[in-house]
């Protein structure tokens, strides 16, 4: 009887996983490279796609978007764009009141030309790189729209000596090379997930962890 009450317990756990797991891919698409989206949304603009989320990772996005004006911008054609998740927005507010962290800096009282800046930063013009793309070039230099050198590489996909088996998944990496006088470091982040499409742009996100600020200096904010 006990045993038979254990494997209901632990086939109810299961599903429960399963349904779970179901319920996040259908929310959000976090797979380690492969986007699966309905066709409707690969016909959706990029504005569009980040506003439709109804999970509303993408709320801190589209508001610094819409305070910029920028949407044409994002729903340029033929572009790559690096789409900063609401943790990574509000990490770059946090960074505006070094007094009280837990009082971010609202969005409408950050300078206009500063958010632009920082969103230019992660759109490559005239490019629809894929994460087989990074895998196939190693390492690549694009121009940002703001023309600043980004870094674009593969990581991962590892393989243990002495085995041809591949170890980990391939995953890409970005990074906004330093300005001097302008930025304080090079700005790299882990990518969460890779090749979503829309209509005009192939869209990576950036990890929770990643920070919207790009490594630009304080004293520049305003």
């Amino acid at each position: 009887m006990k045993n038979r009450t254990y494997k209901t317990i632990a086939l109810l756990g299961v599903i429960f996983i399963l349904i779970a797991s179901a319920c996040k891919k259908k929310d959000y698409f976090v797979d380690g490279g492969l986007a699966q989206q309905s066709e409707a949304e690969k016909n959706m603009s990029t504005y569009d796609f980040l506003a439709g989320r109804s999970n509303h990772m993408f709320d801190s996005l589209v508001k610094i978007i819409d305070l910029t004006n920028t949407k044409v911008l994002v729903n340029t054609n033929n572009i790559t764009f690096y789409a900063a998740p609401n943790e990574a927005v509000i990490r770059f507010q946090q960074r505006l009141n070094a007094a009280d962290r837990l009082a971010p800096r609202p969005l409408s009282k950050i300078g206009l030309d500063t958010l632009k800046l920082l969103l230019n930063r992660f759109i490559i013009p005239g490019n629809r790189i894929t994460l087989e793309q990074a895998v196939a070039d190693k390492l690549k230099t694009y121009k940002d729209n703001n023309t600043d050198s980004i870094n674009i590489a593969s990581a991962g996909g590892g393989i243990n000596a002495g085995s041809s088996i591949q170890t980990s998944a391939f995953r890409m990496y970005y990074e906004h090379r330093k300005i001097k006088k302008v930025d304080s470091v090079n700005y790299g982040s882990d990518i969460q997930t890779h090749n979503l499409i829309t209509a005009n742009a192939r869209v990576h996100v950036l990890v929770n962890g990643a920070n919207f600020a790009c490594g630009l200096k304080l004293k520049y904010y305003r």
